[in-house]
């Protein structure tokens, strides 16, 4: 396992158990915020590092790869909403952030189950 597969790997696996203590925390509490934060950069992290990963797939970005805009973009929407929510005390905000989070944890938990499918890396290494 290289270097950027063990960094991908760990913030990905720190981020499920993460993510669900966010949602069930009481939401705009400073616990909820600093979090939210700590999980927001591990999606980072973990969407990062995996630009990097290639050798599954020849060199080549594979399907699973196309989630990496999608974390992006709603990261991005995420934080944006929330601080304007913030100033405005708009509901819509409010709840475009917390459907962006909800979007993210969902790519996140998804390509969690494809990353253990059979043949790839994280399947080979605990089954064999």
């Amino acid at each position: 396992m290289t270097p950027t597969i063990a960094i991908h790997t760990i913030a990905a696996m720190l981020a499920v158990p993460l993510g669900l203590m966010i949602f069930g925390s009481r939401k705009g509490t400073p616990t909820h915020r600093a979090l939210g934060r700590a999980w927001v950069a591990l999606m980072l992290v973990t969407a990062l590092t995996a630009l990097f990963i290639r050798e599954i797939n020849d060199g080549a970005f594979s399907v699973i790869h196309l989630l990496i805009p999608f974390t992006l973009a709603f990261l991005v929407r995420a934080i944006y909403c929330i601080r304007k929510f913030r100033l405005t005390r708009n509901p819509y905000y409010q709840k475009a952030h917390m459907r962006s989070m909800i979007g993210v944890y969902i790519g996140l938990v998804s390509a969690g189950v494809f990353a253990f499918w059979p043949g790839r890396l994280l399947a080979r290494l605990l089954f064999g």
